[in-house]
């Protein structure tokens, strides 16, 4: 094996932690605000013992069920989780108690968001893709929250059946079978049990969530910062990218003017990040979008939103640093740090004059096709810094080779990863490593040069070319089934399809399908006319500004 493969093993594991194989169900149980309403006193109690019946949508307690406005998504469990919660459910096995708290008109979920709404999904056939779902996040969702809901339906219907079926064997007992009908019967006694929350305040409720949602499966670190901090404008920006303008919207106290900013400009940088969805299976191709895949992206988003707006806040790895996030009483800061996530998203990836057309293959992904989340917020760090310094017309004066560079040194990244850990321990290593290199070809240097000087450097030597010592992960040990590993395929897809990729006439830098311009060869005021052979296809940035600097340089002659 070569040493390609062996550096590939590693590029996906850094990454999985950020993919998501939850099924989303988070739309089966509505959210509302925590606060105590009128006519029912916080804290009493309701029945303990939950029958199906009484999440069937004309039930007035469905009506009534809501989940805290700030709990996690529920979008933690696999196809086989909800699968066996059901099925666990119609055989009567023990399952564990849900915890609620009753307050005004509702009763909220504090403990078994995920276990009521798996019985719910089975009720309704909505595992992320019905009218539930659709009616909260719009007809069209993430590919992968279709795939994922597709899956799920596909085993549920195959190992214990619709539950509508269920209701017609009532009537015609030949369409179920003798299993089913003893599920059937199961269903007229089984229930989950209830344990009410006797707490009279929305503060001790909110304490009691957190008290035992980490007894049991504890909180992901980013979740529980985002949920402390929910009515700072980080948050809510976050969640805001996180779907696209689209889900609960936890910005609706806002003026209807602050709250149509947000939604547009959140499904400007969703689209910029996440189209076109990434293909399943191996990826085949360069067309990949720009932030890998557009589902459960929560962390990466909120990471983003911090760094480009200088919060005082901790990365998603959940350094030691306490967040400093005020609550935004307007909305005004959350529209704000949108736009600025926009300035910086839109030079990176877009149509905008602005947009370098940063190609996602060559800046943000590993060789075997894994994203990487680092790379990007060191990459959004570093062109901010270009054109905050006026450098971008000398970067695309390098491009070329600074790309051919990347492509040359994609093992670099996950070396400086590993070495460093994730999050904000490796970025600000991938923007010294790149900015270095990026300075020394705008410098002159040569990039035999530029390799002897990275080399060489006191911080980077020990990235020299050599083989990290890494145990190959198991899904790659197949032996006698000649079959390559997904990733080692990407990586050959690439290296075939990046040397014959188009680029830019004028940088000479690949150009990917979010980021492009069709430029006149020959300018419509000198008589240039709109046939396929005038029309040179080129990045949005070097079409409105660089080649008009460089025809001047050339005008110019040398200095």
């Amino acid at each position: 094996m070569g040493r390609g493969e062996i550096r590939l093993t590693i590029e996906i594991g850094w990454v999985d932690g950020m993919a998501a194989n939850g099924v989303n169900l988070d739309a089966l149980i509505p959210r509302a605000d925590l606060s105590v309403g009128e006519g029912v006193v916080a804290g009493e109690t309701g029945p303990t013992q939950l029958t199906y019946t009484l999440f069937m949508e004309n039930d007035f307690f469905a009506k009534f069920l809501r989940k805290p406005e700030f709990q996690r998504e529920t979008i933690h469990w696999s196809p086989k989780k909800i699968f066996d919660l059901v099925a666990d459910f119609l055989d009567r096995r023990l399952v564990p108690a849900v915890i609620l708290w009753r307050a005004g008109q509702f009763n909220f979920v504090v403990d078994g968001a995920h276990r009521i709404s798996a019985l719910m999904a089975w009720i309704y056939d909505d595992y992320g893709d019905g009218d539930r779902s659709k009616a909260l996040f719009g007809p069209r969702l993430p590919p992968e929250q279709e795939a994922l809901a597709r899956k799920t339906r596909t085993l549920i219907d195959r190992g214990i059946g619709k539950f509508k079926l269920y209701q017609a064997g009532l009537t015609h007992p030949s369409v179920v079978t003798d299993s089913q009908t003893a599920r059937m019967s199961n269903l007229t006694i089984t229930f989950f049990v209830a344990q009410w929350v006797p707490a009279t305040s929305a503060k001790a409720a909110e304490d009691s969530f957190f008290t035992i949602n980490d007894a049991a499966t504890p909180l992901d670190k980013t979740e529980k910062r985002i949920i402390r901090s929910r009515e700072s404008a980080s948050a809510i920006a976050s969640r805001a990218i996180a779907h696209g303008g689209s889900g609960y919207a936890y910005w609706q106290k806002f003026p209807e003017g602050v709250q149509k900013i947000i939604v547009d400009t959140s499904k400007d940088i969703y689209a910029a990040l996440y189209r076109p969805p990434m293909p399943e299976g191996t990826v085949d191709t360069l067309d990949v979008p720009v932030a890998g895949r557009g589902y459960s992206v929560l962390p990466f988003v909120f990471d983003l939103v911090n760094q480009v707006n200088a919060t005082k806040a901790a990365d998603s790895t959940g350094a030691k640093i306490k967040d400093r996030l005020e609550p935004d009483v307007e909305g005004v800061d959350t529209a704000k740090y949108l736009k600025r996530v926009w300035r910086t998203v839109s030079r990176l990836t877009s149509k905008e004059p602005t947009s370098l057309g940063l190609h996602p293959v060559v800046y943000f992904y590993t060789r075997g096709g894994a994203f990487s989340p680092w790379a990007f917020l060191a990459w959004s760090q570093i062109v901010d810094r270009i054109f905050a310094e006026g450098k971008a017309n000398r970067f695309c004066d390098v491009r070329s080779e600074m790309e051919r560079f990347l492509i040359d040194h994609k093992w670099v990244m996950t070396e400086i990863i590993h070495k460093n850990g994730s999050g904000d321990r490796s970025t600000p290593w991938l923007d010294r490593y790149w900015s270095l290199a990026l300075q020394l070809l705008m410098d002159g240097k040569t990039y035999d040069e530029v390799i002897h000087t990275m080399n060489e450097h006191k911080d980077f030597g020990l990235l020299r070319f050599k083989d990290p010592m890494i145990r190959m992960a198991a899904a790659d040990k197949k032996p006698g089934t000649g079959k390559f590993a997904p990733k080692t395929t990407t990586a050959a897809i690439w290296d075939a399809a990046l040397p014959g990729a188009p680029k830019c006439p004028y940088c000479h830098g690949l150009w990917h399908r979010n980021s492009f311009h069709g430029d006149h060869i020959n300018p419509k005021r000198a008589g240039g006319d709109n046939r396929q052979s005038n029309e040179a296809i080129a990045h949005p940035y070097c079409d409105a500004t660089y080649k008009d600097y460089r025809a001047t340089r050339t005008a110019q002659g040398p200095s």
